[in-house]
């Protein structure tokens, strides 16, 4: 969060350091480009012109100790003209013409014998120390008469001469550089338009949201990955709504689910002590208070069975048994409940024996509060029956029963912590609403299904599969 609402000012510093690569680096590298542009475009031309002038005009002059006037007007043309300094150089390496200074000394003195400067058409990066320190670009012309080498026409031109040309040349292309840098100001500042106020406006939302604004609304923009953004906010606003609802309703059904047998436990242990109760009645009340505490331990246990089943880490004990052999050892632990409502318990499996694979502690406590819940919103008098179906590589498991039914609006709510439907608060008020979450969870922890088929009055019947297994 810290770094995007830097999300601009790292823009700026982007926009900043863009604007200093391209003025420096135009400036730097434009000379620099243009410079070897001008020395490339020098070495035909001035190759040329030099092959000319030994072709045409130094020839027969080297018993001279100086060449005419032809020669150094031409000469000078060509000084004028590259801004370059032109030498003829004897064999001996006497220089008998500069068209800076006439000079009459051996090069040799300057210039060491072994090097490449004569010897090699183009030159770059040289000096002759003592005669020139600075450095320069050199292009070198044998001279030939009668099939005889006589010398060599040298002219040089310094990088201090081009830089200063290609610089000239760089600065007319500011114009061009200058509506760049606008170009690339104008596209820093759709970015942030379309990313950085966008992205402000979805830290702001964030906020309200930690806020517990979770009604708060914003338009981030069309661009896809900010709507992404925005749904994703958006899911996270109502699934913290959800979640703070559910903690209120939470802590104000434990709250009552608590208070409800710690009341009972609390007046009837005071009303002994006191006296308000006689003697001859204390057993009786002894078993209410008993039987409070015990409502209290199994909802103790409901919630230490949801906390454990709500563990990511928590691992299924996996084994094979049949389902038939655990359906009846739990209805008939139900025989004296059912004895007393008059509620008989059919039993109906497609065979003998069906292997299942799943955790059977966990599915022992799916059946029972399936059965639990069965026989408590059953009407006196009736039936439930439990079934057990084969299809493909699933067993279906089916409890189902004859009582008050659940409305159809309540349907999609009954798997939700602490839920109780009005009809199940007016037949039983003593249940911690808690039994059918727990049926869910364990369900899903398997990977499979549990579905629920309902009618007011008629009966409900309650479905969840399994892996099988053949035998």
């Amino acid at each position: 969060m810290k770094s995007i609402r830097r999300f601009p000012f790292k823009l700026l510093i982007c926009y900043a350091i863009t604007m200093i690569v391209l003025f420096f680096g135009w400036s730097v590298a434009g000379t620099r480009f243009f410079e070897e542009r001008l020395i490339d475009l020098d070495k035909d031309s001035l190759y040329h012109e030099l092959r000319l002038i030994s072709d045409n005009y130094v020839k027969g002059y080297f018993s001279k100790s100086l060449v005419d006037d032809k020669l150094s007007k031409t000469f000078s043309l060509l000084h004028a003209h590259y801004n370059a300094r032109v030498f003829v150089i004897r064999k001996d390496r006497l220089i008998i013409s500069d068209t800076d200074a006439t000079v009459n000394t051996l090069l040799n003195k300057f210039l060491p014998d072994e090097s490449e400067l004569l010897s090699q058409t183009y030159t770059e990066n040289a000096t002759i120390p003592g005669l020139i320190d600075e450095p320069f670009f050199a292009v070198s012309y044998p001279i030939y008469d009668d099939m005889s080498h006589r010398g060599h026409l040298l002219i040089i031109k310094y990088y201090s001469d081009y830089y200063s040309e290609a610089d000239k040349i760089n600065s007319t292309y500011l114009p061009f550089i200058c509506i760049i840098a606008l170009l690339i100001t104008v596209i820093y500042y759709v970015i942030y338009r379309i990313v950085g106020i966008p992205l402000k406006k979805s830290v702001k939302a964030a906020k309200e949201f930690s806020n517990h604004n979770y009604d708060y609304t914003y338009n981030p923009g069309s661009l896809e990955e900010l709507i992404l953004i925005k749904n994703a906010l958006t899911y996270m606003g109502d699934e913290l709504k959800n979640l703070e609802n559910y903690q209120k309703a939470f802590i104000s059904n434990i709250s009552h689910d608590l208070r409800s047998p710690l009341t009972s436990i609390r007046g009837y242990a005071e009303a002994m002590i006191d006296g308000t109760i006689p003697p001859e009645l204390f057993d009786k009340y002894l078993n209410i208070i008993l039987f409070e505490s015990k409502r209290l331990n199994k909802l103790a246990e409901s919630l230490l069975t949801l906390g454990n089943t709500d563990r990511r880490n928590s691992k299924l004990d996996i084994t094979d048994f049949d389902i038939n052999t655990e359906i009846k050892k739990t209805a008939s632990s139900f025989e004296g409940t059912c004895v007393k409502k008059q509620i008989q318990i059919k039993l109906e499996f497609d065979a003998p024996e069906t292997i299942v694979s799943a955790d059977i502690v966990k599915i022992q406590q799916v059946l029972y509060n399936l059965i639990d819940n069965a026989i408590k919103f059953s009407h006196t008098s009736s039936s439930i029956k439990i079934s057990t179906r084969v299809v493909n590589d699933k067993v279906f498991v089916s409890v189902k029963d004859y009582g008050i039914g659940i409305p159809k609006e309540a349907t999609s709510k009954i798997w939700d912590r602490f839920y109780k439907t009005d009809l199940s608060r007016g037949k039983d008020k003593k249940g911690t609403g808690l039994g059918l979450s727990i049926v869910k969870e364990i369900i899903t922890s398997h990977n499979e299904n549990i579905d629920v088929i309902s009618t007011v009055d008629v009966g409900t019947e309650f479905t969840f599969s399994l892996p099988g297994k053949s035998v």
